[in-house]
């Protein structure tokens, strides 16, 4: 079976209150938890506090699903970031306690999230293309406001089909202002580079 799993950890961590790193949590939990549509079963897991790591089934998603997580933490307090390392295998995941996990795509992905330099928040362990894709994701996406992050991450949301007025509907502001803040954070590109690689991995 095909995997992928990111690994990631809070940014600035000790800077935060246990309320905070709680918040972060939860909003990472519930962001997994909604991808079982497309992702399969939902694994994620929190350790040592702010350090977190979650595996789906559908590799094809690995970015779109690393920004969502980048753009659901962003969109309460332009204070929570993560680091995302995603690294993808061949293996099982039924009835894997991803807390124990020590098979090589769990490996490789903290590795990787280890190895990760200071000028990067996102990396590819599979290098090329991947990589390259990855670090312009994080460039464009490390931009990102609170707002355009709210805007952005019903469209990042592989299980969900929003339209624009929907979610102005669901953030009490303008079609516009929507509008305005999916081009602002780049969102035209990041669909269309989305797109070309999932479409590619089929």
């Amino acid at each position: 079976m095909a995997i992928c799993v990111l690994t990631g950890d809070i940014v600035g961590s000790t800077d935060l209150s246990a309320a905070e790193l709680f918040e972060i949590a939860q909003t990472l939990k519930d962001a997994n938890s909604n991808l079982h549509l497309v992702a399969g079963s939902p694994h994620f897991d929190i350790h040592r506090g702010d350090g977190w790591q979650a595996a789906f089934t559908d590799r094809r998603k690995a970015l779109r699903i690393a920004l969502l997580f980048r753009a659901v933490l962003l969109a309460p307090n332009d204070k929570y970031e993560t680091r995302i390392a995603i690294a993808v295998g061949d293996e099982s995941l039924e009835n894997k306690d991803i807390s124990r996990a020590n098979s090589p795509t769990f490996i490789l992905s903290g590795r990787t999230l280890d190895s990760m330099s200071d000028d990067h928040l996102m990396a590819h362990a599979s290098g090329g293309s991947h990589h390259g894709a990855t670090v312009l994701a994080d460039y464009i996406s490390r931009s990102w406001t609170t707002a355009q992050a709210r805007a952005i991450a019903p469209f990042l949301h592989p299980a969900e089909s929003w339209t624009q007025k929907d979610v102005a509907r669901n953030l009490g502001i303008s079609r516009q202002a929507v509008g305005q803040a999916l081009d602002a954070a780049g969102y035209p590109a990041i669909k269309a580079a989305l797109t070309a690689i999932e479409e590619q991995a089929q």
